[in-house]
């Protein structure tokens, strides 16, 4: 005996509000497990850990920042040792009549050597110089690093969001189409008009849409992270929890504190040790004042015998030179201002850049506090109020109160406040990233931040 529309209807409906009564991504969840465990699964996912491991590993910039360290160390060393002796050979007091060497008592062979000497210091503040650019160069290594996990960490959680986005929306989507199949089963029997259905299918062209863009979204700052580490990073998905950025333990309410902590940015450092090296530079100016000196030692060789028969003596030479800055004067003047200007801008841009990275910090500081705060709201009352309001949709239109469009309306709200939740976890990574970039934290300093708070807790 075959059932009657009427009987059909109500299995439908029956069927429909268990469909509607589970939650959506038990199926996805579910699916995403099995992946996870199985091998294939394992070797597809690609973590923040990794990224960074491999960025660092291959940046090239960081290898060629340490070469240069090391030439300008080299270079030091060749500053601890005097320019070269000049060695010379002549003969001397030659007769222009006869070219007889022996003819002149005075005629001679002589060789001997001649050294000069540096102005002042010049050869100690040159090598203090290339001690300072290679100090340089080991800072500009730290700060490329800062700025690269910087870059990594905003690619990955920014991947990470279009990837969960994806899922959400493929959540949305399995639902809507539930919808459809029950619409579509409906309009059939006559319980449901055309308008439904259609609204159904728009909202589901809609998602398809908004899964392009977050494809298209989650493959750009995928392929960033390819760009930044130099290689093709193994793993299309990314990890499924969201990596938690480490974070400093610094008061910055604490204004002496933040400073004294951007005091130690690399970017400052730098110029500290620029102004350091056009210290260096006025001093060598000043050097230019002192004067050169030389010394030289010969030997003159003589042949032949004097009027009474005995040997002709050799000679022996030496003497001192000095070359004295008389009519350089205007020059070494204005090389010196020059050094000492170029000095007093660095320590002006210098100054500059700490009061902009204390604002900068101030100001993702304060967003960071208010996304915590938005972030809470959403986890303590958003989310939860949707949840109640969905589910009494659910109730009021099983007892023929309510609006079918309504409950549709409500599950897609929610689904979409939970991808703002999504958004708000990300910023709020994003957020603490920029801080730790501002203030100079490494991993391995925030290794040390949490074993030292660890020691501290079993105290």
């Amino acid at each position: 005996m075959s059932c009657s529309p009427i009987m059909s209807l109500k299995v439908r409906w029956a069927l429909f509000f268990v469909v509607l009564s589970a939650p959506v991504s038990v199926i996805s969840e579910e699916l995403l497990a099995d992946s996870l465990r199985s091998p294939a699964g394992l070797n597809s996912t690609l973590t923040l850990k990794q990224s960074l491991k491999k960025v660092r590993s291959n940046d090239l910039s960081l290898v060629r920042f340490g070469i240069d360290a090391r030439s300008y160390r080299a270079e030091a060393d060749s500053n601890d040792y005097l320019p070269d002796p000049v060695l010379f050979a002549a003969v001397q007091s030659i007769p222009t009549d006869t070219f007889d060497l022996e003819q002149e008592p005075m005629t001679q062979l002589r060789f001997g050597v001649r050294q000069m000497f540096p102005k002042g210091d010049s050869l100690d503040i040159k090598k203090d110089m290339s001690l300072i650019n290679s100090g340089i160069q080991g800072i500009k290594q730290n700060l490329r690093w800062q700025k690269l996990k910087l870059n990594t960490e905003t690619a990955w959680l920014e991947a990470w969001y279009w990837q969960k986005n994806k899922q959400l929306i493929e959540e949305d989507r399995v639902f809507l189409i539930q919808v459809q199949d029950f619409i579509q089963s409906l309009y059939q029997v006559g319980a449901k008009d055309q308008s439904d259905l259609i609204g159904a299918q728009l909202e589901l062209i809609k998602l398809d849409e908004k899964q392009i863009e977050a494809d298209r979204k989650f493959r750009k700052y995928r392929h960033r992270l390819n760009t930044l580490a130099n290689e093709t990073l193994l793993g299309d998905q990314l990890s499924q929890s969201l990596a938690q950025v480490d974070q400093i333990g610094l008061d910055l309410s604490d204004t002496a504190s933040v400073v004294a902590r951007l005091l130690k940015h690399p970017e400052v450092r730098v110029l500290d040790e620029r102004v350091e090296l056009f210290e260096k530079k006025v001093n060598l100016a000043e050097q230019a004042f002192e004067p050169i000196w030389g010394l030289e030692l010969s030997y003159g060789l003589r042949g032949g015998e004097n009027m009474d028969g005995s040997n002709r003596a050799d000679f022996l030479s030496a003497g001192l030179s000095v070359q004295l800055p008389l009519f350089t004067q205007g020059k070494q003047n204005s090389e010196l201002s020059a050094a000492r200007l170029k000095q007093e801008a660095i320590q002006n841009n210098r100054l500059e850049l700490i009061q902009k990275m204390r604002f900068q910090l101030e100001s993702v500081h304060q967003q960071y506090l208010s996304t915590v705060n938005q972030r809470q709201l959403y986890e303590n009352y958003i989310l939860p109020t949707l949840a109640k309001q969905k589910e009494s949709a659910l109730n009021s239109y099983e007892s023929d109160k309510g609006d079918f469009r309504t409950v549709t309306e409500l599950f897609i709200k929610e689904l979409n406040t939970k991808i703002k939740h999504q958004r708000l976890q990300v910023n709020e990574q994003l957020m603490i990233a920029k801080m730790n970039y501002w203030i100079g934290l490494d991993a391995d300093e925030a290794a040390r931040n949490k074993k030292l708070a660890i020691g501290e807790l079993t105290q």
